[in-house]
């Protein structure tokens, strides 16, 4: 059992599927980064800023830490951007976290994901999931960061993996 689980990767990797798999699954909290910023963003997010992107993490970090005070484990959270995770797991370093990196090794099978159309998500940016997906995975791992290549995984096989490091 973890305090909190930290989801990363591009986007259309898996995050969201994923997530609310594990919230119900380990019966904890999910939330998504992107939730808390669509509250005072304009469809889209023509008006976001650094500004607001800190007032959300500050949003995040309070929500957290009720969570916690409250005796829950196993917090799910995802779609942080590098810096804002790097910040919000300093914020955490105290705690039981673990951190689950997703990749995907094909580039047209994160293509097709983010191009479906049932998506929750509105982003539609493969090019840009594919360079992030290729930044992430040239990056050196973090303490208690784990890899999952989640290419042919169905969110159902990847969080079992996950299971196995809590």
């Amino acid at each position: 059992m973890k305090d909190i689980i930290f989801i990363s990767g591009a986007p259309g990797i898996g995050k969201t599927s994923i997530g609310r798999i594990l919230k119900e699954k380990l019966k904890s909290p999910y939330i998504d980064l992107a939730w808390l910023r669509s509250y005072h963003l304009d469809s889209k997010w023509k008006n976001a800023n650094n500004k607001e992107e800190k007032m959300s993490l500050s949003n995040l970090r309070f929500i957290i830490r009720n969570y916690l005070k409250n005796g829950y484990k196993n917090i799910v959270i995802t779609d942080l951007r590098s810096k804002s995770r790097e910040k919000l797991v300093k914020s955490f370093s105290n705690t039981n976290y673990l951190i689950i990196r997703l990749v995907i090794n094909d580039d047209k099978e994160l293509k097709k994901r983010v191009l479906t159309e049932s998506r929750d998500s509105g982003w539609r940016d493969y090019e840009k999931s594919i360079k992030l997906n290729k930044t992430i995975k040239e990056r050196d791992l973090w303490k208690n960061e784990v890899e999952i290549d989640n290419t042919h995984n169905s969110p159902n096989k990847t969080v079992k993996e996950i299971l196995k490091h809590l």
